[in-house]
C-alpha cells in the first residue's frame, strides 16, 4: 500500500464524522436510483394490471433523482472541503506539494465512492422486491413472482452515474486547491467574520420574487392557469426564498439590533449578535432545508390525496358499472347508431349468458360538445380568433324529459328556457347570468341545477364541464344541427348509450374480458358484416387505470420524499457539526467576560431553535399560500374534494413536523458534545 492509500485510509478513518454520513447519503441514493431504474426496465412489473404508467413515472423520478442526487453531493462536497482545507493547508505547510494532496483527495474520493456504490446497490437489491410487492399492493393486484431482476442494464448505469458524479466533485476540489494558497487553506475557518451587511439588490429582488410567485399561487383561478403558471411560481419561490434567507434574515437582525431597547438586553444581545454570524454562513443551507421541506410536503401530500380520493373520483365519473354505446356502419363511412331499447336487449341477453344480475339499466340520450364561453355566449372554435384555452369547456345537452326520468326531479322549462350545472363545481355556472346564446338563440337561464343525471363516463377535467337542460327534443336537434354546420366533419353526434348497473359489481368485473367479447360478438351477427363502432365503459376498467397511474404516483412521491427528507436530515447534521465548530471559541469566550453557564446554555438554545425552526415555518407558509394553486391542479388529477386534500395536507405537514424536530433533537446532541 503507496503513502497516498495509506494516508487515505487514515484520513477517513479520523473523519468518519464526516465521512460516514457521506457514504451513507449516497449509498441512500444509489438504491433509490437503482430501484426506480429496475421499475421503469422490468417488463415483468409493466405487465400488470394498472402497470403500464409505471415506467413513464419511473423514468420521471429516475431524471429527479439524478438531479437531486447532484445536488445533494455538491453540498456534502462543499461541507467537507469547508472542514478540511486547514489540514490541506497543513499539508502543504509540512511539505506536500498540491498534487500530493490531489493524490491523497483522490484516493479518499475512490475509496469512499466504491464503498458507496457496493453497499448502495446491495441494499437496491436487498429492497428492490420490497418495493415491487408495495407497487402490486398499490395497484391491487397479484404480486409478480420470482427474483430475476439483476441485470447488467441496471446495475452497470446505476454504478457509472454515480461514479462518474464523484469523479467531477473530485475535479472540481482538485481545482479549487491548485487555486488557493496555503495561508488561505490555513486561515479558511477564520474567513467571514466580519459583520454582514445587508444585501439590498438581493433583498428587493427577493420580496419581488416572492410576491410574485406568491400572486400567481393566490390568483389562478382555474385548472389550466394553474398548471400553466405553476412551474413559474415554484420558480419564483425558490429563488425568493433563498435571497430572502440571505438578505432578509440579515435585515431583520441589524433591524433588530439597531432598537437599543430591545437590543441591550443579556438575553436578546448575544443571541441578535450570535445570529447574524449563523445567517451569514448557513443562510443558504437554511433555505435549502426549507425548499426540501417544501418538495416533500407537496410531493406526499398530493399523491396520498390522489390515492385516497380513488372511490370518490369513480363514483363522480362513474355512476354506473358500465356505459354502452355501438352502432353500425352503412358504407358510406356514416355510422347508423343503435337506440337505448335496442343496446338494453342486446346487454340482457349478454349479462345472461354470464350469469350475471342486472339491478337498473338507464336509457341515455344527449349531445356533448365542445364551446367557447365568453361574454354570455357559447362559441364553436371556427367562430372566434381571441380566447384563452381557460374558456373552453365541455358542454352536454338533454332535454327536459329525459332530466325528470333520470332525475326523477320535476323541471318545468319554457320554449327558450334552460337550466344549467357546473358538474365538477356544486356552486352552479358561475359566470353566466340572466341569458345565455347558444348558435345565436338566447336563452333565459330559469335555474341552476346542482346535480346532472348523465355523467361523462370520461376524466376530462382540465376543462369546465357543464350539462345544460333544453325544452324539448326539437330543441336540441335545432343546437345539433348548428354544430354542425359550424363544426362540419368535427361536429359531434347524438350520444344514445345504456348505463348499467349490475346486481354483484364484483362478478360482472371478474367477467369484464368475457362481456366485452360477447358484446362484440353480439353486434356482429346483427351487423350482417358492416363495420361495427362501439364504446364500451366501464367501472373497472377505469379503476384499474387509476390504481395503475395514482399508485405507481403514491409509490413515487412516497420515494422522492423520503429522499428529500433524508436529504433535509443530512443538511441539519452537518449544519450542527459546523456551527458547533464555530461556536464552541465564540461561548467559551463569552463564558471568559462573566456570563453564566446557564446564560451561555439559554442563549444557545435560543439561537439554534430559531434557526432550525425557521425553515420549518418558512415550508409551512409555502404550503399555506400555495394550496389553492395545488388544489386546482388537483382537479386536473381529477381530485375534487378540496376537503381531503386539507386533509391529507395537513396530517402530511404533522407527521413531517414530528420527524423534523426528531432529527433536529438528533442532531441536536452532537452540536451539544462539540459546543460543550
Amino acid at each position: 500500500m503507496s503513502l497516498y492509500t495509506r494516508m487515505a485510509v487514515q484520513n477517513i478513518k479520523n473523519n468518519a464524522r464526516f465521512f460516514l454520513p457521506r457514504i451513507g447519503t449516497e449509498a441512500g441514493l444509489i438504491a433509490c436510483f437503482y430501484i426506480m431504474l429496475t421499475l421503469a426496465m422490468d417488463e415483468r412489473m409493466q405487465r400488470v394490471k394498472g402497470g403500464e404508467y409505471l415506467s413513464i413515472f419511473m423514468w420521471m423520478g429516475v431524471a429527479i433523482l439524478a438531479l437531486l442526487s447532484a445536488v445533494l453531493m455538491l453540498y456534502i462536497n462543499r461541507f467537507l472541503m469547508k472542514q478540511r482545507k486547514r489540514e490541506f493547508g497543513v499539508y502543504n505547510v509540512l511539505g506536500m506539494e498540491k498534487r500530493h494532496v490531489g493524490r491523497v483527495l483522490f484516493f479518499e474520493n475512490l475509496f469512499s465512492s466504491l464503498l458507496s456504490v457496493a453497499s448502495g446497490l446491495c441494499v437496491g437489491m436487498l429492497f428492490y422486491k420490497l418495493c415491487s410487492l408495495l407497487i402490486c399492493r398499490l395497484l391491487q393486484t397479484d404480486a409478480v413472482a420470482g427474483f430475476y431482476y439483476v441485470t447488467p442494464t441496471t446495475v452497470i448505469p446505476t454504478a457509472i452515474f454515480f461514479l462518474l458524479l464523484d469523479f467531477f466533485i473530485f475535479l472540481f476540489n482538485r481545482i479549487s486547491i491548485a487555486m488557493m494558497k496555503p495561508v488561505e487553506m490555513l486561515q479558511s475557518r477564520s474567513v467571514g467574520e466580519k459583520e454582514p451587511k445587508v444585501k439590498w439588490v438581493m433583498l428587493i429582488l427577493g420580496l419581488v420574487a416572492l410576491g410574485i410567485g406568491y400572486a400567481i399561487a393566490l390568483m389562478s383561478q382555474s385548472p389550466l392557469e394553474a398548471l400553466e403558471f405553476f412551474f413559474l411560481a415554484v420558480v419564483l419561490v425558490i429563488i425568493g426564498t433563498y435571497f430572502l434567507f440571505v438578505a432578509g434574515s440579515i435585515f431583520i437582525l441589524k433591524a433588530l439590533k439597531k432598537n437599543e431597547n430591545f437590543y441591550y438586553r443579556p438575553q436578546n444581545m448575544p443571541a441578535v449578535s450570535g445570529l447574524l454570524y449563523r445567517m451569514k454562513q448557513n443562510a443558504v443551507g437554511l433555505a435549502s432545508i426549507a425548499i426540501l421541506a417544501t418538495g416533500v410536503l407537496v410531493m406526499i401530500s398530493t399523491t396520498i390525496s390522489l390515492y385516497a380520493g380513488l372511490e370518490g373520483v369513480l363514483n363522480k365519473n362513474y355512476p354506473h358499472d358500465l356505459y354502452f354505446q355501438a352502432g353500425v356502419s352503412n358504407g358510406s363511412g356514416q355510422i347508423n347508431y343503435l337506440s337505448p331499447a335496442e343496446l338494453e336487449g342486446i346487454m340482457r341477453s349478454v349479462a345472461d349468458k354470464n350469469g350475471i344480475g342486472i339491478e337498473s339499466i338507464e336509457q341515455n340520450e344527449y349531445l356533448y360538445a365542445a364551446y367557447l364561453l365568453k361574454d354570455n355566449r357559447l362559441y364553436t372554435s371556427g367562430e372566434i380568433d381571441d380566447y384563452n384555452m381557460t374558456d373552453v369547456g365541455n358542454y352536454f345537452f338533454i332535454t327536459q324529459d329525459t332530466y325528470r326520468g333520470l332525475a326523477g326531479e320535476k323541471i318545468i322549462l319554457s320554449e327558450n328556457e334552460i337550466a344549467v350545472c357546473s358538474m365538477y363545481d356544486p356552486s352552479g355556472l358561475k359566470d353566466v347570468t340572466g341569458t345565455l346564446t347558444i348558435h345565436g338563440m338566447k336563452y333565459e337561464i330559469r335555474q341552476n341545477l346542482y346535480h346532472f343525471p348523465i355523467s361523462p363516463s370520461f376524466l376530462a377535467s382540465s376543462f369546465a364541464c357543464y350539462g345544460i337542460v333544453v325544452y324539448d327534443e326539437q330543441t336540441l336537434n335545432r343546437i345539433y344541427s348548428a354544430q354542425k354546420e359550424a363544426n362540419g366533419k368535427y361536429a359531434s353526434e347524438i350520444t344514445r348509450r345504456i348505463a348499467v348497473t349490475f346486481a354483484d359489481y364484483d362478478k360482472a368485473a371478474k367477467a369484464g374480458d368475457a362481456l366485452d367479447s360477447d358484446l362484440h360478438s353480439a353486434l356482429r351477427k346483427m351487423s350482417d358484416g358492416a363495420v361495427i363502432e362501439y364504446n364500451l365503459n366501464t367501472r373497472w376498467n377505469a379503476k384499474e387505470a387509476m390504481l395503475g397511474m395514482f399508485g405507481t404516483l403514491l409509490f413515487l412521491g412516497v420515494l422522492l420524499g423520503a429522499v428529500c427528507l433524508f436529504a433535509t436530515a443530512l443538511i441539519i447534521y452537518y449544519k450542527q457539526i459546523s456551527e458547533g465548530y464555530e461556536d464552541r471559541i465564540r461561548f467559551q469566550i463569552m463564558e471568559k467576560i462573566g456570563m453564566s453557564r446557564q446564560e451561555v446554555r439559554q442563549t444557545i438554545r435560543r439561537q439554534v431553535l430559531l434557526v432550525f425552526f425557521l425553515p420549518l415555518a418558512v415550508a409551512g407558509l409555502h404550503m399555506a399560500v400555495i394550496f389553492p394553486l395545488l388544489t386546482r391542479i388537483m382537479k386536473i388529477m381529477m381530485l375534487f374534494s378540496e376537503e381531503l386534500f386539507a386533509v391529507c395536507t395537513l396530517c402530511t405537514f404533522a407527521v413531517f413536523a414530528v420527524l423534523y424536530t426528531i432529527i433536529y433533537l438528533g442532531t441536536s446532541k452532537t452540536y451539544y458534545k462539540i459546543v460543550h
